[in-house]
This record gives structure tokens, sequence and C-alpha cells, in this order.
């Protein structure tokens, strides 16, 4: 069973890997592209919000789908149907010159990739946790952050390549036209769904496959409301993830275009440091936890996280930007870590599904807020971008708050 387990991880870790690191470089790609190349980047910031939205019910949506199916199944043929969509989009751009309908069929791509993302990760989450042992849970995350991160790294180092080219010589590669980079990302898809395809699995969990939509999310929403304390954790413990996620691709292009006024491969750069302090989390996090718990690591975190952006917007240093991407890396997976460790240990598998969704889909209301307030052109205007930081920064230190206020309690009725 152990070794059945083992090669079940490395399967599906392999097909994170390889599809995670083209469409890491597509996700570079295509707000860098919105930013610099159309200077539209309230267009995208709109486009982002709007897809932010319709994901909010996606995302309650595929809870439930996450509880009833194969999990699986679920991730096969969700890298199948995303890989045949972009490589469909992709191939008309490049053998039909849709050049007036570039913007809306490389935004049809976004949309796709996010929400893929939406389910892709809940689902990861929860067939990670079926296939382990409860004594193992924090190593697993820590495992599946190292994976993803190690792919993030490689995803930034490519895209800078492909965005900027390279001239060393003998060694010379062009700029890579964004299309191309879409049809490679398409590619590896398929390829992430061959792979998972070959895991031998059969679930021991019986589902209740009549159960209408409605009462399977009701199970996610009435475990929560029966325990307040995972809630408010849960919910509080999500805001780096909502800041990074909203950064990423609506203030962070501003930052490096207007404030540090440098090019793609410093966007790519940023993204290189992230990974990097990510992978520092997922190898120390197991190391940290003998002097704090996870909820005192998570507080110290989000508190660090909120005077590190400060700092960041205070200077134009680019080693400055690079320190603090390294630290938001360690501070967001460090989070992400943490919490769902604590979710597999506090939630049955058979329930995390839904209880995930909710979580991520009361993540996706901060989210879109936040996106459609930056969508505004202020912040697009001169170096008006560090007033979205400070923005960021205040409301990091507000929801570290609850925490703060029930840190007894959850050390007293969860395991933490």
């Amino acid at each position: 069973m152990f070794e059945n387990n083992n090669r079940r991880l490395l399967l599906l870790f392999s097909s994170h890997i390889i599809s995670g690191i083209s469409s890491g470089v597509s996700m570079i790609a295509i707000p860098w592209y919105f930013t610099n190349t159309l200077n539209s980047n309230s267009m995208f910031s709109f486009l982002f919000g709007v897809v932010t939205f319709l994901g909010l019910f996606w995302g309650l949506y595929s809870g439930t789908i996450i509880d009833r199916y194969c999990r699986k199944n679920i991730l096969e043929k969700l890298n199948f149907y995303t890989g045949s969509v972009i490589f469909i989009i992709s191939s008309c751009i490049i053998l039909f010159s849709f050049n007036n309908s570039l913007p809306i069929l490389i935004g049809l791509v976004f949309s796709a990739t996010c929400f893929y993302y939406i389910i892709y990760y809940p689902t990861l989450y929860a067939f990670s946790q079926e296939i382990s042992e409860k004594k193992n849970y924090v190593k697993i995350n820590s495992y599946i952050e190292i994976v993803g991160q190690s792919t993030t790294v490689a995803a930034g180092g490519l895209a800078a390549i492909l965005l900027s080219g390279i001239d060393f010589g003998f060694i010379k590669i062009e700029p890579l036209a964004i299309e191309k980079i879409l049809i490679i990302d398409s590619i590896t898809y398929l390829i992430a769904s061959y792979i998972i395809s070959k895991i031998k699995f059969n679930s021991y969990i019986k589902r209740k496959n009549q159960e209408s939509i409605y009462n399977r999310l009701k199970v996610g929403v009435n475990f929560l409301k029966e325990r307040p304390l995972i809630l408010i954790y849960g919910v509080c413990s999500h805001i780096i993830f909502a800041f990074i996620l909203t950064e990423l691709f609506t203030l962070l292009p501003l930052l490096i275009k207007n404030f540090f006024q440098k090019g793609a491969y410093v966007f790519a750069m940023t993204d290189v440091c992230y990974a990097i302090g990510a992978l520092i989390s997922g190898f120390f996090v197991h190391i940290w936890l003998r002097r704090f718990n996870k909820i005192l690591l998570t507080i110290v975190l989000i508190l660090l996280t909120s005077i590190s952006i400060l700092i960041m917007i205070s200077n134009k240093f680019l080693f400055s930007l690079f320190f603090i991407s390294i630290f938001l890396g360690v501070s967001n997976s460090g989070v992400r870590i943490l919490r769902n460790s604590f979710l597999f240990d506090n939630v049955p598998n058979k329930k995390i599904g839904r209880v995930i969704s909710i979580f991520v889909s009361i993540n996706t209301v901060i989210r879109m807020i936040l996106i459609f307030i930056f969508s505004i052109y202020f912040f697009s205007e001169n170096e008006n971008v560090i007033y979205g930081y400070i923005l960021c920064s205040v409301l990091l230190l507000i929801f570290s708050i609850p925490i703060i206020y029930i840190y007894k309690k959850l050390k007293s009725n969860c395991i933490i």
C-alpha cells in the first residue's frame, strides 16, 4: 500500500510539473502582454474581475464535484479539456491571424486557465489527502508546495527568456510570440492528462451520487456553521493568497513598468524570486513548527507580509523588490501549507472538497472587490500603483486581528 501511494504521488507530481511550467509561463506572458504591448492594464484588470466573479459560482459548484466523483478522474479530464480548448484557440490565432480579435482570444485563454485553477488545486489537495496517511499531512502539503514552486522557478526563468529573448554570441533566442507560448502550454496539459490516466486508483470513499447539488453544498456549510473557529481561521488565513493573486495580475506589472521602470525580464524574475521563497517554506515549515504552532506561525507571517510590502514600495532598489518577493513566497506558501494541514487534520476527507470550495468562494469575493478597485485608471497613472499596495497592507493587518482574537480558543478546541 505504501509503495502504491508513493507511485501515485510520483505520477501526480510529474503531471503537476509538466503542466505547471507552461501554464506558469502563460500566466506571466498574458498580463504582461496587456500591460506592455497593449498598454491596457485597466482592461485586463476588468477582465480579471469579471472572470473572478464568474469563478465565484464555479468555485462553489466545483466543491460538490470534488466530493462526488473520483478525484483522479477529475484531474485527468480537467487537464484534457483545458488543454484542448487552449490548443484550439491558439491554433486559430496562428492559422487565421486574428489580429483584431487577438486580445479577446488571449483573454479567453486566461479565463480558461483561471477556471482550471479554481477546481484543479482543491482537487489536487483532496486527492493528496485521500491517498496519504494522517501523520504525513504536513509533509505531503510541503511536497506539493516544493513541486509546485519548483515549476514556478522554471516557468519564471523560461518566461524571461521567451518574452525578452537572449543573445549570448553563439546562443541567440528571439522573443516568442504569445500565441506560440500558448500552444506549447496546451500540449503540456494533454501530456499531464495522459500521466494522470496511468495512476491506478479506486476511491474507498462511498459517495451518494443521487444527492442534489444544493444538499451536497449544504453539508459543507453546516459543517462550518457548527465549527466557527475553523471558519474564521480558514477565511482570515486565506487573505495572503487573495493579496498575492490580485497583486500578481493587477499591481505588479504596473509597479515594474511605472514605479521601477523596468521590462518583462524583471517581471519574470520577481516570479522566480517568489517561487524561491515558496520553496524555502516547503523545505523548512516543518522545522518552524517545532517552535511555533500552525496558528501562531500563520499570524506572524500575515503581519510580516503587511510590513514587507510597505518596505518594498518605500524605495526603488531592485534588490528590495526581489528580496521582498522571496519573502512573499515564503509567507504565502507557508500559510498555505499550514492552512491545508490544519484543514486536513480537522475536516473529514469526504467533506473537504465542499469545505475548501466555500473558503475559495469567500476568498474569490475579496479578490473580486480588490480587482475591480485596482481596475480604476487612477492606479495606472504615474506611480499611483503604490496606493494599491498600501491598501493591501492595511487589509492584511485587519484580517490578522480575528485570528489573534480566537487564538486561545483554537488552541483548546482544534488540532493545531
